[in-house]
């Protein structure tokens, strides 16, 4: 193909049939608009895998029985699908192959997979891999390979439980901002308007709550956040998914040359048998004469040969096609998108701080706030007013306290004077007749 930019898909469609309804996909191709469903998808996805063992196939969206015609599950797969047709544009061996050409051609309306290409998978590829054909792979490269395979072993596991945690993050994060905002806009409302301001209810009935959960911008950060985080990440799922089946497949090939050289191997040493003469009678019986005998595990162990030379041609190539491009772009791609996806949580963040700082201002604005600091106000200056009352009041009872005290005691000194001037005169006169009585 000549094309110089990404398919791209333009529209979402609905339409009805006789077994119902189903959603298809338009892609835009140079100047062509052709139409395709999910299933042409995974047909061709099917093709492409039987057809290009070995090779990086990108994978497409998981399956959904029910609600696949939700607005929000169609606008999902539809990011999906189009990062596969960019991945598969980005490697020349599937862009450039019949099936994709027949995929992409706007004549085929109803797409079938067919497979016009009878060369062998070998020759297929060193026609489109023509910098892996005839590379050498080295002892760094194979170090390079199988590190990377190692790699992507360990890293499964961990993209899945990061994506669970990104999951629970969202979900965690959309509930408590939802029963926050239920709590402030209906929960608090109704608290104060039934408990502290039963006096003023004509005032609480002309005032609506801010509602948050109704401001645009907020839920379109909170979609965004959700889609865009967990796309990503099950996108990096089907890439290392997509990897561990490319190695599967080499391994495979790997198995196979063992297995050959096996037999080649067996076959030698029964070649040898039937030079000496050594043959049983069992193989006399089947395999006729010696001259057939031999010829035949000759032309089996050449057989063997030439497989095993073209599986390990074929490793070399998908080996040299992955140390030579796809390490590279993985590595790129994907600190690309782990710095991306900081980015996007760190923007996120900062915008739901910002929403929430300017809901809570318009709160704290709102005329509910100022009647509510109007009144704790004018309360507080009562208060000080009605103890600085107080204080006077205690002040002048002390005053009065302390008055009535002198009194008292001016009182006490009086009578204690007068009563030792009588005492002092009695004893006088006592003294006075007991010295009559003397004399």
């Amino acid at each position: 193909m000549q094309q110089q930019s990404s398919p791209k898909i333009i529209e979402i469609a609905i339409s009805t049939e006789m077994l119902g309804r189903y959603a298809s996909y338009k892609i835009q191709v140079d100047q062509n608009i052709i139409s395709r469903r999910f299933n042409d998808f995974v047909h061709f996805y099917d093709a492409l895998r039987a057809n290009y063992p070995g090779i990086f196939i990108p994978r497409l969206p998981e399956k959904q029985a029910m609600g696949n015609l939700e607005e929000e599950f169609l606008r999902v797969r539809r990011t999906m699908l189009q990062q596969f047709l960019n991945s598969i544009f980005k490697r020349k061996i599937l862009w450039n192959s019949p099936e994709t050409k027949q995929f992409l051609n706007e004549q085929n309306q109803i797409w079938i997979p067919l497979n016009n290409d009878n060369r062998s998978l070998e020759e297929k590829y060193v026609a489109n891999l023509p910098d892996c054909s005839n590379l050498e792979i080295t002892l760094d490269m194979k170090c390079q390979f199988y590190d990377f395979q190692s790699f992507v072993v360990k890293v499964k596991p961990m993209i899945e439980n990061f994506k669970r945690m990104c999951n629970n993050y969202v979900i965690a994060k959309t509930n408590f901002n939802t029963e926050k905002l239920i709590f402030v806009n209906y929960v608090l409302p109704e608290f104060e308007k039934n408990l502290l301001f039963k006096s003023d209810k004509k005032f609480f009935e002309k005032i609506k709550p801010l509602d948050l959960m109704k401001n645009q911008k907020y839920d379109q950060a909170r979609k965004f956040q959700n889609d865009q985080i967990l796309i990503d990440l099950s996108i990096y799922e089907s890439d290392i998914e997509s990897h561990l089946i490319q190695f599967d497949q080499i391994r495979k090939w790997e198995d196979k040359i063992i297995k050959y050289e096996d037999k080649i191997r067996q076959n030698q040493l029964d070649l040898q048998q039937t030079i000496n003469n050594q043959r049983n009678a069992v193989a006399k019986l089947f395999f006729g004469s010696k001259e057939k005998e031999i010829l035949r595990l000759q032309n089996q162990i050449d057989q063997y040969c030439k497989s095993i030379q073209n599986l390990k041609g074929l490793i070399n190539i998908t080996m040299g096609q992955v140390c030579l491009f796809e390490i590279p772009d993985f590595i790129k791609e994907k600190e690309q998108n782990l710095f991306k996806l900081i980015k996007i949580i760190g923007q996120l963040e900062m915008e739901q701080i910002s929403l929430s700082a300017e809901y809570w201002q318009n709160i704290l604005d709102s005329r509910l706030i100022s009647q509510i600091e109007q009144q704790q106000i004018y309360d507080s200056v009562l208060i000080i007013e009605q103890k600085q009352q107080d204080q006077n009041l205690q002040k002048e009872e002390k005053n009065q306290n302390q008055n009535q005290n002198q009194d008292q005691n001016q009182d006490q000194n009086q009578d204690q004077d007068q009563f030792k001037e009588k005492k002092s005169e009695v004893i006088s006169e006592q003294k006075e007749q007991e010295s009559n009585e003397q004399n």
